[in-house]
């Protein structure tokens, strides 16, 4: 059970980041500042409040699990809670989770366990600090940093126009938090056509001089009543004895349909704690 909530989440655990979000229109041009660049591609987010659909993960990392490739569902209230039904095959679920903005649950029907805590908690197994709208952030290709600081600053970027796509990242590495070891360097890309992020990549270099590098590309996108929305996404990671290629493909998906989040754990489950 471990292992499978470490693959779900170890993006977001290792990126720590937060999101931001604004609501300004610009025009569709190269010559554009950096800050319209930004408020353009929170403008093109969508006006929507619940989303939801069918997904399945495929990667090698699976190959060590007693499931080859994990299917479900996906429902999200925006700012509000993620819901992730897991259902490989039959529609038999076998996982559950519940993130909300300050907790996590989550309940296994294989080994008849469940979590309920804190979500800052079982972040800091990783050695992380995230919050719930980098999670959601990366579920609906949107923008967020890895570096907890003003948006004005953040926005101090070196961008570039080329190939009818814009590409921005951090000026220099910074510290990834007060008093870490760890540096972070990000870089952006974004279509100049539907101004979604066509892919996100994070550096990161330790005081051992480990490296580390994270990429996340957006694919195939298309069209739900004026919401551009991407139905494929890939996760390439290299790290210190370790590379991760996952595949994420979306089917289904509806947005402003009134959803409901059901998380009732059977009386014979036994609780989980977390280990140090």
């Amino acid at each position: 059970m471990r292992k499978f909530v470490y693959i779900l989440l170890l993006v977001s655990l290792f990126t720590s980041c937060h999101s931001s979000k604004k609501t300004v229109s610009v025009a569709n041009t190269k010559d554009i500042d950096m800050v319209s660049l930004y408020d353009s591609i929170t403008s093109h987010y969508g006006d929507f409040s619940t989303v939801s659909m069918k997904f399945s993960l495929e990667s090698k990392e699976l190959k060590s699990l007693p499931i080859q490739q994990i299917k479900g569902s996906i429902r999200i209230k925006r700012d509000s809670a993620i819901w992730i039904s897991v259902a490989p095959t039959l529609n038999l679920e076998i996982f559950r989770f519940l993130i909300t903005k300050d907790s996590v649950k989550f309940y296994s029907k294989l080994q008849k366990t469940y979590y309920a805590g804190r979500l800052d908690s079982l972040t800091r197994q990783t050695g992380g600090e995230f919050d719930y709208k980098t999670i959601e952030a990366l579920f609906l290709d949107e923008i967020f940093f890895c570096l907890h600081e003003p948006v004005s600053d953040t926005l101090a970027l070196i961008r570039t126009f080329e190939q009818n796509k814009y590409t921005f990242q951090n000026t220099s590495k910074k510290a990834f938090k007060k008093n870490s070891t760890l540096t972070l360097l990000q870089k952006w890309q974004v279509s100049n056509d539907n101004y979604r992020i066509n892919n996100v990549t994070i550096f990161a270099t330790d005081d051992a001089m480990n490296e580390a590098k994270i990429k996340i590309d957006y694919q195939d996108y298309e069209d739900f009543n004026a919401i551009s929305f991407p139905t494929k996404w890939d996760v390439k990671a290299k790290m210190p004895n370790k590379k991760i290629d996952w595949n994420v493909t979306y089917s289904k998906i509806m947005f402003n349909e009134p959803l409901s989040f059901p998380f009732n754990v059977n009386s014979s489950y036994q609780k989980m704690g977390l280990k140090n």
